[in-house]
């Protein structure tokens, strides 16, 4: 494979299990490499937060207060 369109179509045609792992191999060698940020830690209350800001989002959505 030598263009990004073959391994495109090489992955969609994996099995769902085999995705997942090559996603955590690429992932393992990005962070190898120091390009991936550390993750992020949301406290409780931001994240109740914007819980509650998608379920009004949704109750707006739907024709409901």
């Amino acid at each position: 494979m030598s263009t990004i369109a073959e391994i495109e179509a090489a992955i969609e045609a994996l099995p769902a299990e085999q995705k997942q792992e090559l996603f955590l191999f690429l992932a393992a060698r990005l962070r190898g490499t120091g390009q991936l940020p550390q993750p992020r830690e949301f406290s409780g209350e931001q994240i109740e937060a914007w819980i509650s800001d998608d379920e009004e989002g949704m109750r707006r959505f739907q024709g409901r207060r």
